[in-house]
């Protein structure tokens, strides 16, 4: 009897370390890869982020951009996976977020020396979307003050020019 326990918690703790393991991903911030190139240059990595700007289709491949909130880093991708993202993030949109895992390279020799992941999955975790932006009192307080120094110093400095230019006629 106290070998079958034992055999059943030791059975237990394995499928607890087997599914923890292929659950967990592991999720590299990219200023880690960055600061430590020589570490991860070409090992398989994955990171989560924001695709920022438009993807830059080259032919059957892409360059798409990620921010994860610490750095940004290129990716290289099919173009059939660049398109499944809906949203890039900009000043008026939340970009998808996205799970990328890939190659990591320091030095690409594919592409000049790039620092890069060349991508060999993408999923779309969250939609991006539409970001609202609020005009609110302060800002038209302070656009109205600075149009009207402006103005007031446009007229002064013009006011000094014909002054001068008649006091020399």
């Amino acid at each position: 009897m106290h070998n079958i326990s034992k055999t059943l918690i030791l059975m237990v703790l394995i499928t607890f370390c087997i599914v923890g393991t292929v659950n967990a991903e592991n999720i590299t911030d990219i200023n880690k890869l960055v600061n430590n190139m020589n570490a991860f240059d070409g090992k398989v990595v994955t990171i989560e982020g924001e695709p920022i700007g438009e993807a830059m289709n080259r032919g059957t491949y892409s360059w798409i951009n990620v921010n994860d909130g610490t750095n940004a880093l290129g990716i290289w991708l099919p173009s059939s996976q660049a398109e499944r993202i809906t949203t890039f993030g900009d000043y008026k949109h939340k970009g998808d977020t996205v799970r990328i895992s890939g190659i990591f390279l320091k030095n690409s020799p594919e592409h000049g020396g790039d620092v890069e992941i060349d991508c060999s999955s993408l999923e779309i975790i969250k939609k991006g979307h539409t970001v609202d932006e609020e005009l609110t009192n302060v800002k038209i307080i302070t656009a109205t003050l600075l149009f009207s120094i402006a103005f007031m110093l446009t007229y002064a400095y013009f006011h000094v020019v014909q002054k001068t230019k008649n006091a020399s006629e």
